[in-house]
């Protein structure tokens, strides 16, 4: 007996290590790649919509804060005036909260802040994934793989650095995907806050995650109908949670304070038919976005989501589709076969209802990210199936094993090297499935994070007091212009009009062809095989 909790000392001292030693490196390695990034396209944009709403607030209940802080001054418009009123503010409204009251000024120093916060959250995601496959695997290794899978994911890496849209909402919508599943397993009353909590900053980021809410409460009458909860006061705790869930949800989103039902409809209705209405690059065409193929999300999916997570995913999710046929009406028998179907079901419905609805997608699949994580689970639960796959194990008891994990072990470091080579611009990643010549047919860098190594290589490349610079948009090169360091951020000016500017700079954006017209291209920027963009000289 001694011998044994000797054994499981040791095994819990081990986790504790290794899983120290991962987030401890993944944390320190995000602090000091935080800076490389560029700023993306929205990050003005969604700076914005977090001081109306703060704006908004303040007038109501801090109007001192208002009076000591002169930025507020040009914060315009009102909020019941402002275009993007219905997005969540509960990220944004934080991080320009924390801006002002630090009094953290000039561009650069504003978007680095906003960019460490960004990852901090997503780094809470990375932690939450693992909680989340720890405890379906009952295996702290397999946790460790799970997280392991979300890192070594090269667009997710990259865009969990900047995208405070997409990638935030990804985050808090797997930390309450955790806290949900703790609550289906055991619903205690610490179980039930939490819960409420994450479900409503979930919301309150974007009001697609109210599939949470849904998704849970459908659980829990699924396992009480199945006598799961006896004595366990579940309707008390049903009562209690919808209350605390709704209370938070509201006071984190001032738009719904004068009318939250109404406000809270307009929201969701502006969400499922998005008011973007530009065109996209697909397979070599220009589209609307709001005639989109059906197979626009999962081919987006499939061809940047490492190969082998897609095997993976395609083998547990025809194991768990087999196991449902199997039990029938039973559906599951074991908490790890409901863990199973709850992860497929976040994996499947979202882009079921996009097809079905014909939302608005546009940027690739970003806007569906939120399902990645339940897709690297039943990825996961494929490839640990594949490890034990019985037949391979009777004809190769010693080498399937090891030949599997370390096939497994290739890849992860491989698309590692690959993040590496890439880097700052891992969000242009494609796996080898749509072939060469990828500029031509897709969408590369949408989010104009090149455009960062374009000034400053003009900068570097020209030495004159003015240049003048065009591209086709002038307001996200501008604010790369302005967090650039002084001298050269002096020196350079974005203008519109392109007979008077000396360089012109494209990301191909909507204009997938080559210009011809424009013979001096001076360099380009090149990343993973693909052309990202091209600096032209314009005059001389």
């Amino acid at each position: 007996m001694t011998t044994f909790y000797a054994g499981l000392t040791t095994l819990f001292r081990r986790e504790r290590l290794v899983t120290g030693v991962f987030f401890g490196l993944l944390l320190v390695v995000g602090l000091v790649l935080v800076g490389d990034y560029g700023i993306s396209l929205d990050e003005s944009q969604q700076r914005n919509v977090g001081l109306v709403s703060l704006k908004y607030v303040c007038e109501r209940l801090f109007p001192g804060f208002i009076a000591s802080h002169e930025n507020f001054a040009i914060v315009n418009p009102p909020l019941h005036e402002f275009v993007d009123r219905d997005y969540g503010v509960a990220f944004e409204m934080t991080v320009v909260y924390i801006e002002q009251a630090f009094r953290i000024t000039g561009w650069d120093k504003v978007f680095l802040f906003r960019h460490i916060c960004t990852f901090l959250v997503c780094f809470g995601g990375v932690i939450a994934l693992y909680q989340l496959a720890r405890r379906r695997f009952g295996d702290w290794r397999l946790g460790l793989l799970g997280a392991g899978l979300l890192v070594v994911s090269p667009r997710m890496f990259a865009e969990s650095f900047y995208n405070d849209k997409d990638m935030v909402f990804m985050a808090v919508f797997v930390i309450a995907t955790n806290t949900a599943v703790a609550l289906v397993a055991r619903p205690t009353w610490q179980r039930v806050g939490w819960h409420a909590l994450a479900c409503a900053c979930c919301i309150d980021v974007r009001v697609m995650g109210i599939l949470l809410p849904l998704a849970t409460l459908f659980m829990l009458g699924l396992q009480a109908s199945r006598g799961a909860y006896r004595g366990q006061q579940l309707g008390a705790k049903i009562a209690v949670y919808l209350v605390l869930f709704l209370a938070i949800m509201l006071a984190l989103w001032p738009y719904l304070w004068e009318a939250p039902l109404r406000n809270f409809g307009q929201a969701f209705e502006n969400m499922s038919k998005f008011r973007w209405d530009g065109e996209v690059l697909y397979q070599g065409n220009l589209i609307l976005a709001t005639s989109l193929p059906w197979h626009y999300a999962p081919v987006w999916i499939g061809i940047t989501t490492p190969v082998l997570y897609l095997v993976g995913f395609l083998v547990g999710a025809a194991l768990i589709l087999w196991q449902l046929a199997r039990r029938g009406w039973r559906l599951y028998a074991t908490e790890a076969e409901w863990q199973d179907l709850f992860f497929l079901g976040l994996t499947l419905a979202p882009v079921v209802a996009v097809i079905v609805f014909g939302s608005v997608l546009y940027d690739g699949w970003r806007q569906l990210y939120f399902l990645y994580p339940s897709l690297l689970l039943v990825a996961l639960r494929g490839l640990v199936a594949l490890g034990q796959w019985p037949l391979a194990r009777r004809a190769w008891p010693r080498w399937w094993p090891r030949l599997s994990y370390g096939v497994l072990a290739a890849t992860l470091l491989a698309t590692a090297g690959q993040m590496v080579a890439m880097h700052p611009l891992q969000n242009t990643y494609f796996n080898v499935l749509p072939g060469r010549h990828l500029e031509e047919r897709f969408e590369i860098d949408y989010w104009v994070l090149s455009y960062r190594q374009a000034l400053e290589w003009i900068a570097r490349h020209d030495s004159r007091a003015h240049i003048a610079v065009v591209t086709q948009l002038p307001g996200a090169l501008n604010i790369t212009r302005l967090a650039m360091p002084d001298y050269d951020r002096d020196r350079l000016e974005v203008v519109t009009d392109g007979s008077k500017a000396d360089y012109f700079i494209t990301t191909y954006r909507w204009h997938p062809q080559p210009y011809y017209e424009l013979p001096n291209e001076m360099t380009s920027i090149r990343c993973g095989g693909q052309r990202i963009l091209s600096i032209f000289r314009t005059k001389w």
